[in-house]
């Protein structure tokens, strides 16, 4: 009869395949630039439009880094003038909904590896108990 140490003695590997590992990682890395580059837009659009000082550094930051996120939508939609001093910048708006929207792609290919992911770990785990119960009922 099989004891328990016999069963703790058989500690399985759980292998997960390199190429969801390295698909996770990406996906992650892909969605983190795109929630950033979220963020960055939405402080610009709160700056112009409360007339932020351009020569405060903060300030410079989040437009230096902002432009590279809306530099495919330039042109799109001309910004409104809110006041004397601010700006809407309808354009980063526009911007804002799209990486929204590629975020969301991002956050579905992140969901659909873990599932896959879940899926080769579940199947291992069943494959290591159907040899645990075959091993038992080879030694009785």
């Amino acid at each position: 009869m099989a004891t328990n140490n016999d069963i703790k003695n058989y500690i399985p590997k759980i292998e997960i395949p390199a190429y969801l590992r390295v698909s996770r990682i990406l996906a992650y890395i892909m969605y983190a630039w795109v929630l950033f580059g979220i963020a960055v837009i939405t402080l610009r659009v709160f700056l112009l439009a409360f007339s932020a000082n351009l020569s405060a550094p903060f300030a410079q930051f989040i437009y230096k880094t902002s432009n590279d996120y809306l530099q495919p939508f330039r042109g799109i939609f001309p910004p409104k003038p809110i006041g004397e001093t601010g700006y809407l910048d309808i354009a980063a708006l526009f911007a804002i909904i799209i990486y929204l929207f590629v975020a969301w792609f991002f956050s579905s290919i992140v969901a659909h590896v873990q599932n896959k992911i879940d899926e080769n770990v579940d199947a291992q785990k069943e494959g290591f108990r159907a040899k645990i119960a075959q091993s038992i009922k080879g030694k009785k």
